[in-house]
């Protein structure tokens, strides 16, 4: 409630102890000398003292107009404060398209010092590539992507495999050839099953995983009580045939069709092509 003892409190306290003293007094705080030299004490410079002594002899209305007072026109976009407006354009520049090439001009040479200079440090990182073996990641996925839009063919997978890379024992080779049934081509020894009953792919790749993994734990259960069921290989056998027939398919014209030509019938009158 002593104006005169602000001077010398660390800064920021003086306008603190301000604005408590407003508020604990109300209507009867007025205004004093010592009051505003303890805030001009405060300022940090000649602008801020200057600031502080307006609105300190001003009205309140003027406080809320100094707080939201704020010409954002005379900012940049980078938030740096521009001390004068941006001057009307003179023609003294290069027009937007302009800039713009200029802008992908210098992308462009970024790239290309990038190139020059930095990509050949890599070459300390490279290795050679060995291709991962059949047997220890014997199970590929195939995907179906159409490119730049939205297809119901998308979520489907199919998942192939040798039953020769899943290192089982005859036994529970046989017994895993039995239970894929069709999905089993004896011919190149190869497993292929697909699914697209749910909507995304991922889902459709954890499914097969897991109908592939139950089918490898059912052939290694009791194998041998299958060793004697011969392997059903007639889908193969009748698409095999189906294709030969359609290979071999000859379409004879009917005799009844064809019309006798007679020496003459196709003779060409010079008058008529010239009148069309």
């Amino acid at each position: 409630m002593k104006p005169e003892l602000w001077k010398g409190l660390p800064e920021g306290m003086a306008l603190d102890l301000y604005r408590k003293r407003v508020a604990l007094l109300g209507n009867k705080h007025t205004r004093s000398d010592a009051e505003l030299q303890a805030l001009l004490a405060d300022s940090d410079n000649i602008a801020e003292a200057a600031f502080i002594n307006d609105i300190y002899h001003g009205s309140e209305s003027d406080h809320f107009e100094a707080e939201g007072d704020v010409d954002y026109m005379e900012y940049l976009e980078d938030g740096e404060f521009m001390e004068e407006k941006e001057e009307a354009f003179k023609y003294d520049e290069y027009p937007t398209k302009a800039q713009d090439i200029v802008r992908d001009f210098r992308d462009q040479l970024h790239f290309n010092r990038l190139a020059a200079y930095e990509l050949p440090t890599l070459a300390k990182f490279r290795q050679p590539y060995i291709p991962p073996k059949a047997t220890e990641k014997p199970v590929t996925y195939r995907y179906t992507v159409y490119l730049g839009e939205d297809h119901p063919a998308e979520k489907k997978v199919v998942l192939q495999l040798r039953v020769a890379n899943l290192k089982l024992s005859d036994a529970e080779a046989h017994k895993f050839k039995l239970l894929a049934g069709s999905r089993y081509n004896y011919l190149n020894d190869e497993f292929k099953m697909s699914s697209d009953k749910f909507l995304e792919p991922a889902q459709n790749t954890t499914y097969l995983s897991d109908v592939l993994d139950d089918l490898i734990k059912e052939a290694k259960t009791n194998p041998e009580e299958f060793a004697d069921v011969p392997l059903d290989k007639r889908h193969i056998i009748a698409r095999g045939a189906k294709r030969q027939n359609k290979n071999k398919r000859n379409y004879k014209f009917p005799e009844e069709w064809k019309k006798p030509i007679k020496k003459g019938d196709r003779g060409v009158e010079l008058s008529d092509m010239l009148v069309m």
